[in-house]
């Protein structure tokens, strides 16, 4: 009887190893949206600009776009107020200061993969007072 029951597993082991994708239970659904993010954000870390993620995002619908981008400009904003931006521009006392502002905010433009997105820079004039130009 134990023969048989080992037989059994190896039998169930090698149909499990044969039939089944490795990692299969570790991928995320494919239209799961937090992974559009997750795509867009390692793109933008990868050194891609925002016109080559769109490019590669291609099949997702105008709305979702429109959604993700909304998601990364609250989020390039919520990291600007945490890096107390108000009060930096507000003790600004040199040209040499605003240059290093204005380095902090491409940063985060940057890394979120919105340089093109006017609709940011917009905000971010509107949240902090503070004009970017040639970004």
């Amino acid at each position: 009887m134990a023969f048989k029951t080992k037989v059994v597993l190896v039998v169930l082991l090698a149909a499990l190893l044969i039939g089944v994708p490795p990692g299969l239970g570790q991928q995320p659904p494919a239209d799961n949206r937090g992974n559009l993010y997750s795509i867009w954000l390692k793109l933008s870390m990868m050194g891609h600009n925002q016109s080559e993620i769109e490019g590669i995002l291609t099949g997702i619908t105008e709305q979702q776009l429109q959604r993700l981008k909304n998601r990364l400009r609250r989020d390039v904003l919520e990291t600007l107020m945490h890096h107390n931006l108000h009060n930096e521009i507000e003790l600004s006392r040199t040209e040499q200061d605003l240059v290093m502002i204005r380095d902090i905010i491409r940063t985060e433009i940057r890394f979120a993969g919105l340089e093109n997105d006017r609709l940011l820079q917009r905000m971010i004039r509107h949240k902090f007072g503070i004009a970017l130009q040639n970004i």
